[in-house]
């Protein structure tokens, strides 16, 4: 999925059955990044503590007998279907943008391009910008091949795992 918000890629690499799973993905995180943004105002103002329960609290109002009959419409199915309209239009226009060239940097490009794609902005951020290195699990592979020698072939598991672990935390 990371892979699709890099403009250097996109879906280039990517089967073309694997195509409409991956957009699903991307459509589906990217709701569920703005449910997120939504929500996060509201805990905060939750957790202030000079706020009473009783000013916080809004009255009840009384119900007559005619509200009972009444024939009440989701009002919130028509924000929503705007709003996965305009995420799927967001991700197809990303899509049919020039793929940028390999040389360039990617987050530059989304820093540029944030005003126009502002929700694939969001969760570029939040997949591009983990490094993708392995540094420490290569040193501790090599710990273990400094420590399991020709002389020292024939430790055990357990104690060659005991060796790298205090080679590592000592």
């Amino acid at each position: 999925m990371a892979s699709a918000l890099d403009p250097r890629f996109k879906l280039k690499y990517v089967s073309e059955d694997n195509r409409g799973s991956i957009e699903d993905k991307l459509t589906a995180e990217m709701k569920s990044l703005i449910n997120e943004m939504k929500n996060a105002p509201l805990e905060t103002a939750a957790m202030a503590p000079d706020v009473t329960e009783d000013a916080a609290a809004p009255k009840k109002k009384k119900k007559g007998l005619g509200s009972f009959f009444k024939v009440t419409t989701d009002k919130t199915a028509g924000p929503l279907l705007q709003q996965d309209h305009a995420i799927a239009l967001e991700l197809q226009l990303y899509l049919q943008t020039e793929t940028l060239d390999a040389e360039e940097d990617p987050l530059k490009w989304w820093r540029e391009s944030q005003r126009f794609f502002p929700r694939l902005s969001n969760l570029a951020r939040k997949y591009l910008c983990i490094p993708a290195t392995s540094f420490s699990s290569e040193r501790v592979f090599s710990t273990g091949g400094n420590i399991v020698s020709c002389s020292r072939s024939s430790l055990k598991p357990d104690h060659v795992d005991r060796l790298v672990f205090l080679a590592k935390n000592l």
